[in-house]
């Protein structure tokens, strides 16, 4: 059994705050040196490989198969998946597609809790991670598995062809600015925003209700390195911790001691920088995933793609197969679909190849300014993040 706490728990721990600010320290993880630097870990390139199933099997195959079955069902956190559902029973005629919409702690907790009583009602999940919880707690123990073919794997993008499962879109959180108040992006690293000229003028979402927006922070944090260098990019000399463990906490640090405006939601950030004609000399940290508000709010933002060390970590939605599956086929057949088919063509994947998603397939063309293979982005170290989430959340919780 796992020493780990359970993603109900964890996640839980994210979302009420009264439970939150009583809670203490945790001791350093095995992964965690003394001085608070983080021991670089196999980032999950085992995680998924062991489970992932290469066989091809036809649309067409599936299909018959899939006909006898009749029906599938499919956890979600996007409202997307219901696009897809049309789609797919347009194509697909004899199937029905159930799909349920939970949040993707809830959906851990929900498809957990079923396989432990020894319930398979799920086929199919589309996930977010949850600070590493799903790769450590679902993909590792073999609850779910990767479903990518040989026809579609090679055009697959690492590290979601062998590395961390495939995932049929990712989003990021970046920073935003104005651009009637600026010509071009107004910040080029990280620490800009801890210096006295940008003191107020930073705007967001607090990672305390966002597990999201939180591994932004578990990944300076687990980037320790990265931060340190970028910091001496910035200032000329060598970073001194002010009682922080390492270069990540320290940039939290002071970033919250630089009175950042603190909000609660992506769109409320991006509302409060971009509305046309206020010209806000504020930057803001939203997900990428609102481009579309951004563009049917007629708001004033633009997003910075390039920021020293990192611009962001990946905020991918995965596919995967549930352990079990009652209706195997017409699971296998559905996520084909999403996937774009053979040809990354097939009208499954569109919902999910918007402005500020990308689809990781060399062979989907997106409606982005920049590819995804041009993202200046850290990995997604699962284990990392699952070992460390909690005791950022701690540390972000004495700042407040």
């Amino acid at each position: 059994m796992h020493t780990f706490m359970k993603p109900t728990a964890l996640l839980a721990s994210f979302m009420a705050l009264s439970v939150l600010s009583a809670c203490g320290t945790t001791a350093a993880p095995k992964d965690q040196a003394a001085d608070g630097s983080v021991k670089p870990t196999a980032a999950a390139t085992t995680q998924a490989t062991a489970a992932v199933k290469m066989k091809t099997e036809t649309s067409e195959e599936l299909y018959e198969k899939a006909k006898k079955e009749g029906k599938l069902v499919v956890y979600s956190p996007s409202a997307r998946a219901n696009d897809a559902k049309k789609t797919f029973e347009a194509k697909y005629p004899g199937i029905s597609v159930e799909v349920f919409k939970l949040k993707s702690n809830e959906l851990m907790d929900k498809l957990m809790r079923e396989q432990d009583a020894g319930l398979n009602n799920a086929d199919v999940i589309i996930t977010k991670e949850v600070s590493g919880a799903v790769g450590e707690e679902m993909v590792k123990p073999g609850r779910v598995y990767t479903y990518l073919p040989e026809d579609i794997a090679p055009k697959v993008d690492e590290p979601f062809r062998t590395k961390d499962g495939y995932a049929n879109y990712l989003e990021m959180r970046t920073l935003y600015y104005n651009t009637e108040a600026y010509s071009k992006a107004p910040v080029s690293n990280w620490w800009d925003l801890t210096t006295p000229e940008w003191k107020g003028k930073s705007y967001l979402v607090d990672p305390l209700i966002s597990p999201a927006f939180m591994d932004l922070f578990t990944a300076m944090v687990v980037n320790s390195e990265d931060m340190k260098k970028a910091y001496k990019d910035k200032f000329g000399k060598d970073i001194e911790l002010t009682g922080t463990p390492n270069a990540g906490y320290e940039f939290i640090k002071q970033l919250y001691a630089n009175n950042p405006v603190i909000l609660k939601g992506s769109s409320d950030v991006l509302d409060a920088i971009g509305k046309a004609g206020t010209k806000s000399p504020a930057v803001g940290i939203a997900v990428s995933g609102d481009e579309r508000k951004i563009e049917d709010d007629g708001l004033k933002v633009a997003p910075i793609y390039d920021l020293k060390p990192k611009t962001s970590v990946p905020d991918a939605g995965y596919l995967y197969m549930v352990k079990n599956a009652p209706h195997e086929n017409a699971g296998k057949l559905f996520i084909r679909w999403m996937m774009g088919e053979t040809d990354g063509q097939g009208a499954g994947v569109e919902p999910f190849n918007e402005l500020g998603a990308w689809v990781p397939r060399s062979d989907v063309k997106t409606k982005n300014a920049i590819p995804y293979e041009q993202l200046n982005m850290w990995a997604y170290d699962h284990k990392g993040f699952y070992d460390n989430a909690t005791k950022v959340r701690d540390f972000v919780i004495k700042l407040k």
